[in-house]
């Protein structure tokens, strides 16, 4: 398997993982109120840096299809009667997106290329 394409199927699992977690019935992280925040900017920042690896042309469509993720399971908890959605959970979810899209245009611009030839889409 190419590390192009484990990249994209690890990527994949934790888009899952994340989702499975953000719709279980919710747990009491400890710290201080709005804690859970840097949670949420960490996870999509992480997936957004995560995704730029390997997609190398028009990475503003990932930040598009990052924040919808983010607003799909902002929905999904509100539908779910056991969460809710929160309009600031979005919020750190996009700033997370935006911050790591900054951060992979001019810090981390081919992380995945120092473990060899990439194929990108």
């Amino acid at each position: 398997m190419s590390v192009s394409r484990l990249w994209w199927v690890l990527g994949w699992m934790q888009v899952v993982i994340l989702l499975i977690a953000t719709l279980w019935p919710a747990i009491d992280l400890p710290g201080p109120e709005g804690s859970d925040k840097v949670v949420h900017l960490a996870s999509f920042g992480w997936l957004m840096i995560w995704f730029a690896q390997v997609v190398d042309q028009r990475r503003w469509r990932l930040v598009l299809l990052l924040i919808a993720y983010g607003a799909l399971i902002e929905v999904l908890q509100s539908l779910s009667g056991y969460r809710h959605g929160d309009w600031w959970d979005l919020l750190a979810d996009s700033t997370g997106v935006l911050v790591a899209w900054g951060a992979v245009r001019w810090v981390l611009p081919d992380f995945l290329g120092r473990f060899g030839p990439v194929m990108r889409s």
